[in-house]
């Protein structure tokens, strides 16, 4: 068995600490900051301020502007990115799906976009006996699934617009929709409400709901849903679970580093 040794404050470097205080104060500010005000919201003496951004500046942590103040240097931003890139999306996810499908008792989902599908990446299981079936690493198309819904909703006009029309409208069930212009109605009405509803659409004797999730730069690329037997999942009971399926959505997202508007 190993011992997880927990720094206390005596075994931290002071020096450190500040030069970190230092950034993330210049990081917070909505303009930039000359060392005399870093220097007091950050409660140390203007010289030493001055020594730690001086150093941050010559890594390239921050940056010179105007002069004499300081803002969020690139090198910042290139950490931000090598950490993003490394984030394994299904571990981050999985907590916040176990969540879902504690609360919800159904499966939940987590797929990305792959050109004119839907890829399935994650699921945890409900605890039925009777419970949706699905691989991982299988595909859906985007048109009659709650997740493909809820990814086409929040596209760009353009990039949706363009990929509705190179989607083949056919292959689901008699109750998909497989009218252009009534997919991009029900699209508006998906991106108004923030969830998105598959009414045994996908396969027969099944019912989801589903939300968008967006990365760090704004970008919706993947989505989750809470999926179940029509017989226990009316679609009252899908409007009745979507706050909480928007909710976890919104904590993935915010893992991967998106703030949201609203």
């Amino acid at each position: 068995m190993s011992i997880k040794h927990v720094p206390n404050e005596a075994n931290l470097s002071q020096t450190v600490l500040k030069a970190l205080d230092l950034l993330e104060c210049v990081a917070e500010s909505d303009r930039p900051l000359s060392a005399a005000e870093a220097a007091k919201r950050c409660k140390v003496s203007r010289p030493t301020a001055y020594r730690l951004l001086s150093t941050l500046v010559a890594r390239g942590y921050a940056a010179h502007v105007e002069g004499s103040a300081y803002r969020l240097g690139t090198q910042a931003l290139s950490l931000s990115k090598k950490v993003l890139d490394s984030i394994d999306l299904p571990e981050l996810a999985k907590p916040h799906m176990r969540q879902l499908s504690d609360v919800a008792n159904e499966t939940v989902h987590l797929s990305i976009l792959d050109k004119t599908e839907i890829l399935y990446i994650a699921k945890v299981e409900s605890s039925h006996s009777v419970r949706m079936t699905s691989t991982i690493g299988t595909r859906n198309q985007l048109h009659c699934t709650a997740m493909g819904k809820a990814i086409l909703a929040f596209l760009p006009a353009t990039d949706q617009t363009k990929l509705v029309e190179q989607l083949k409208l056919t292959g689901c069930t008699t109750t998909a929709v497989t009218d252009r212009a009534a997919l991009v109605e029900e699209l508006a009405r998906v991106r108004a409400q923030k969830f998105a509803v598959d009414d045994e659409e996908s396969e027969e004797g099944v019912r989801c709901v589903g939300a968008p999730i967006f990365d760090h730069t704004g970008r919706v690329f993947a989505a989750i849903s809470v999926s179940g037997p029509a017989y226990r999942l009316s679609v009252s009971r899908l409007i009745a679970l979507s706050s909480l399926v928007i909710d976890t959505a919104k904590a993935i997202s915010g893992r991967l580093g998106y703030v949201s508007e609203n």
